[in-house]
């Protein structure tokens, strides 16, 4: 597909989108009856109304109502803000999520791509957390990152932000999913996260831009996180909380659910305590969510090997640094002391000398 036909892709995805009373479940329905959003847009009114809920009066909109240049606006907007546009059967579109009810007719996404075979888990909680909670997220979520896992979450303050960053200072991944546009960064006081977040992972979102935060979207975006995931654990949660929702939707998707047993009198454990009653599994480590999802396992472990003569002083630095596992670049450029262009300058010459290797979340280990 050539640039021009992507982006007039684009445009009639929105255009549909943007028709009053076209959802994104109706959207689906129509897409699945008629192949292509330019396909609906161009049907009669008779056919449109030969598909399920869709009324003689969305139909009329959707024929009479679209209006194709604040389309082309929005979608100039987009390409101009440099996202990447993913579509479900784009090579870039996260698989798991072809298989949850209204899964996202548009996706966009700041970062890397995650790979295909890449085993996320989400960690999400209240915003109002305790500072056991937040280290707990934290320390669970690094735990998580060492045997290779991506972290998933929402970004927002407490439980979510604690375990991206635990993701991050843990040398691995981190997805999240937001409940604004790409452009807007909310809560505004997670700027500099979110831009770690994009260096090391990636920010996903279904918004336009322009979508400012509001109390509807964020449910909605929670599909997403549990979508992605191949389980969910809820850290703390009060009796309200909307990782309750994202429980739920866990369960409604087919994904494990885990919660963290907390004080019975506290607020914040209320939720995560009802959930255990319900049958969700407890966790108190890492190894409760291996033994409940053994798949996930597949722990990096150090290696160690004789050094070679031919290896430099800086070389032998950096090997050492590596023989206690592996190591992200931030944090092998602080740890060494070394100016980052120099020190991977040394790693590419131990890749070449077939000493250290590269995994995923751009850390190093050790080569056996």
């Amino acid at each position: 597909m050539t640039n021009n036909e992507q982006k007039e892709q684009l445009i009639d995805t929105i255009a549909l989108l943007n028709v009053p009373g076209v959802g994104r479940g109706r959207y689906w329905r129509l897409v699945n009856r008629f192949k292509t959003p330019a396909a609906v847009l161009g049907a009669s009114v008779t056919e449109l109304e030969a598909v399920p809920e869709i009324s003689h009066t969305i139909a009329v909109s959707i024929k009479n109502e679209y209006d194709r240049e604040k389309a082309r606006q929005i979608a100039a907007r987009i390409i101009q803000l440099g996202w990447a546009v993913l579509y479900s059967g784009h090579p870039e579109f996260p698989k798991h999520l072809d298989n949850i009810a209204e899964k996202p007719p548009l996706l966009f996404r700041m970062g890397d791509p995650m790979g295909a075979d890449e085993k996320m888990l989400a960690i999400v909680g209240t915003r109002h957390a305790s500072d056991i909670g937040k280290l707990f997220a934290y320390n669970l979520a690094t735990r998580l990152v060492e045997a290779g896992l991506v972290i998933v979450s929402g970004m927002a303050d407490g439980i979510d932000a604690a375990a991206h960053k635990g993701a991050l200072e843990g040398g691995g991944k981190t997805v999240a999913v937001w409940g604004t546009s790409l452009e807007i960064v909310y809560p505004p006081g997670n700027k500099k996260l979110a831009q770690k977040i994009s260096r090391q992972g990636c920010i996903y979102s279904e918004y336009f831009p322009d979508t400012k935060p509001n109390p509807a979207f964020f449910p909605e975006r929670n599909r997403i996180i549990s979508g992605l995931s191949e389980g969910v654990v809820v850290v703390e949660a009060g009796r309200k909380s909307g990782a309750l929702i994202t429980a739920e939707l866990a369960l409604e998707q087919g994904r494990e659910l885990f919660a963290v047993p907390g004080w019975p009198d506290s607020e914040r454990s209320l939720g995560t305590n009802n959930l255990l009653k319900n049958g969700a599994t407890p966790v108190t480590e890492a190894e409760d969510i291996f033994r409940q999802l053994p798949r996930l396992k597949s722990e990096v472990s150090a290696k160690k090997f004789k050094v070679q003569p031919d290896v430099t002083e800086s070389e032998k630095e950096i090997i050492s640094l590596l023989s206690s596992g592996p190591m992200q670049i931030d944090q092998l450029t602080r740890a060494s002391g070394m100016q980052a262009s120099a020190l991977m300058e040394f790693l590419l010459a131990l890749e070449l000398k077939g000493m250290v290797q590269e995994i995923s979340g751009k850390r190093f280990i050790l080569s056996e």
